[in-house]
């Protein structure tokens, strides 16, 4: 049992402060400061007991305030749930959550809270495919609200951590097993409209395909596919010909000379965010 206890006095520490790590009574969370006078704690670390959690955590608030630390990062993993209202009535409040944990934070000082909100926009790419042919590809979707009532382009969200010419190769292939290689951005949509009270970025992107087929299509998310002349696309109604949003957006991806994609656009350029091994991390430029 003693050496129980003092391998957990052992695996608990606190700040310093100094803003450094070191070891300290059980009784305090562990954790790091940010780079902004915070301290983010460390999910890892969080007692699984409630009363050892309300207790650290108390006495982790006096500690933070006695140090100058402004803003509180906590991070409760979806297994130890049962201490988010603990937090909760010590004024943290939601900033937002994943499948796996939820993110709560709390703004020590007697002053306006200018932590970064939530993320505020949804990202969405359309491939606009164009084949040897001069035609695009159109798809219909199997589910949702526009489900089989009209033609499409393929579309989709971005993954966390996935760029605009990378997601547009990836819901493509997926949505109709067409590869296709990204060109350029030829026009997007700003909206505010998307779920949960987000905007929307939606990025439509000049895609040569590398064959015409045979498709292979998500069955669970797309119904139909079809090459099609854009200038079909264009004339379908309700949508886009009839939504002055959509009908402006398509309309931009055609050139003075009626051939798709024949505009200036937005090309891609990655470039290392590196000073030094810049071959270690790249970033996507779009101009």
């Amino acid at each position: 049992l003693a050496a129980g206890a003092a391998a957990a006095v052992a695996a608990l520490v606190t700040f310093a402060r100094t803003g450094s790590l070191c070891e300290a009574e059980p009784s305090l969370l562990r954790g790091k400061r940010d780079h902004y006078g915070g301290v983010i704690v460390d999910p890892k670390a969080l007692p699984a007991d409630a009363m050892a959690f309300e207790r650290s955590l108390d006495n982790s608030i006096e500690e933070w305030k006695a140090d100058g630390v402004r803003g509180v990062w906590l991070q409760v993993p979806i297994d130890k749930s049962n201490l988010i209202s603990l937090a909760v009535e010590r004024q943290f409040t939601f900033h937002h959550a994943e499948q796996d944990y939820c993110m709560l934070t709390r703004w020590l000082p007697d002053t306006p809270c200018p932590l970064p909100p939530n993320a505020s926009h949804q990202v969405g790419v359309g491939a606009l495919c164009v084949n040897e042919d001069g035609n695009i590809l159109l798809v219909q979707e199997a589910v949702g609200p526009s489900a089989r009532r009209f033609w499409k382009i393929p579309t989709g969200l971005l993954h966390a951590g996935e760029d605009i010419k990378d997601g547009v190769e990836r819901e493509l292939l997926e949505e109709t097993g067409i590869h296709g290689t990204f060109e350029k951005v030829l026009t997007f949509r700003h909206g505010h409209a998307a779920p949960w009270g987000k905007s929307d970025l939606f990025f439509i992107c000049l895609v040569r395909a590398r064959s015409s087929g045979p498709f292979v299509l998500q069955e669970a998310e797309i119904a139909k596919a079809r090459w099609a002349p854009f200038a079909e696309f264009l004339e379908q109604s309700p949508y886009p010909r009839d939504t002055p949003v959509w009908a402006k957006a398509y309309g931009s991806c055609i050139g003075p000379d009626g051939v798709v994609g024949n505009v200036g656009g937005i090309r891609v350029e990655q470039c290392s965010k590196a000073q030094k091994n810049p071959g270690e991390a790249y970033e996507c430029v779009y101009y």
